[in-house]
């Protein structure tokens, strides 16, 4: 791992990112439990309320606090940005997308309009004041390539989604707002094609080879890709041309493709050889979003009757399977890097006298590699299931949320067994 290339002075408090880090887990429980006493009926359906309910438990509980928790961490230290108070800013953020994701969940699932209100106060705010920092700092070092500008990017699809989010959740609570269903789309496309996929292109081409050891992506290969789909983006909510939506769509379709197979083709080469949990879950994320792209091609240019059942399809390899795998396995990486950096702070620092001896657990040591292996295969087999459960319901789909619930309770408790560590170990510092 390069350290020259990161700006460890910058680095925020160990608890700054990592309280995001554990809440993921505890939406993933959440949106598993739903679909347990759900039984299934939410997969019928894209509008059907429960589907609703989980879609945002994944999106906004666990995809959204994942990427949010390591943005917090990348920007000044991968980045170089500094972000003003970002302390009280990040335990506030926390906060407010916690109790807003809470109410929107709720909301979907008891129809209440005051919830529905109360998740538009929390989230809008805190989602849009984030976004706009993170493309105001941005601009303000001047670095618009590489990461730094495929988060600013992010950042914007961001601003666009919460946007048609807060209208959306606006007409469930107030009747003189119409609902306009057609919004629905655009809304999905700018989270997921604009926040979370150039997001996760731009971080990945510094992370990738970086934590997993790989080869570098073909020199432009994301950069030109972010900006090749912000711009399909753009032009399907601003060419209202007949079919103009299905043709983005199928374009989409072909990058998710193309990038999948790049990034599957580095993680074959990787230099180094040892055992790492996060390469299992990329690339079961890039195969899944290899078949959910294919399924979106098919999707678009489908007769009326299989259109459904292939957007369900999509969305399920999309979400659970693409996305929540990548955050998962990325949860696996960073959180020890967390715990190894915050302990050896002060020699990297220069703060401790010479010839102090301090020690602090590797990144291996961090999280014991059975219980990671044992909670990837909950994962994938609860992913197995959750497909099958979409050809048969009422036999797939409990035992599928089993599994899902078993795999992010042993998340969960991975997790805190690294905070632990992590306690032990300061604790024995400030004594000392």
């Amino acid at each position: 791992m390069n350290l020259a290339a990161l700006s460890l002075e910058n680095a925020p408090r160990f608890w700054t990112p990592v309280r995001f880090f554990l809440t993921v887990p505890l939406f993933g429980i959440l949106g598993a439990a739903i679909l347990l006493l759900d039984g299934g009926q939410l997969l019928q359906s894209r509008w059907h309320p429960a589907a609703l309910a989980v879609t945002h438990a994944f999106t906004l509980g666990y995809i959204a606090m994942g990427m949010l928790g390591a943005l917090l961490q990348m920007l000044p230290v991968l980045m170089g940005v500094t972000v003003p108070g970002l302390q009280r800013a990040a335990a506030c953020l926390h906060l407010l997308l916690t109790a807003g994701t809470l109410c929107l969940v709720s909301a979907f699932l008891t129809d209440a309009a005051p919830l529905f209100g109360a998740a538009v106060l929390l989230l809008v705010p805190a989602l849009i004041l984030f976004a706009l920092a993170v493309v105001v700092a941005i601009r303000n070092i001047g670095r618009t390539r590489g990461a730094a500008g495929a988060a600013q990017l992010a950042a914007f699809a961001l601003l666009l989604t919460v946007a048609l989010g807060g209208y959306l959740a606006a007409a469930y609570t107030f009747d003189a707002v119409p609902l306009q269903r057609g919004l629905t789309n655009y809304h999905a496309a700018w989270g997921f094609a604009g926040w979370i996929f150039i997001l996760i292109i731009g971080v990945s081409a510094q992370v990738i080879p970086m934590f997993l050891t790989t080869p570098p992506y073909p020199d432009g290969f994301n950069r030109r890709l972010v900006y090749f789909l912000m711009l399909l983006l753009v032009a399907a909510s601003l060419l209202p041309v007949a079919g103009a939506g299905r043709a983005v769509t199928a374009v989409t379709a072909l990058l998710m493709a193309v990038y999948a197979l790049v990034t599957l083709f580095l993680l074959l080469r990787r230099r180094r050889k040892r055992f790492d949990i996060t390469d299992w879950f990329w690339r079961l994320g890039m195969v899944c979003l290899l078949a959910g792209g294919g399924v979106l091609l098919f999707a678009a240019f489908a007769a009326n009757g299989p259109a459904a059942d292939a957007q369900m399809l999509a969305g399920v390899l999309l979400l659970p399977g693409f996305a929540l795998s990548l955050i998962n396995g990325m949860l696996y990486k960073i959180v020890p890097f967390l715990v190894w950096l915050n302990l050896r702070m002060p020699v990297l620092k220069g703060q401790v006298p010479p010839g102090t001896r301090i020690y602090a657990p590797s990144i291996h040591e961090v999280i014991a590699e059975r219980p990671m292996q044992g909670q990837f295969l909950l994962h994938a087999c609860g992913l197995l299931l959750l497909l099958l459960s979409l050809t048969a319901p009422p036999l797939w789909t409990r035992p599928a949320a089993v599994l899902m619930l078993a795999s992010n309770l042993l998340l969960l408790v991975n997790l805190l067994q690294a905070v632990q560590l992590y306690r032990i170990h300061s604790a024995g510092r400030r004594a000392a």
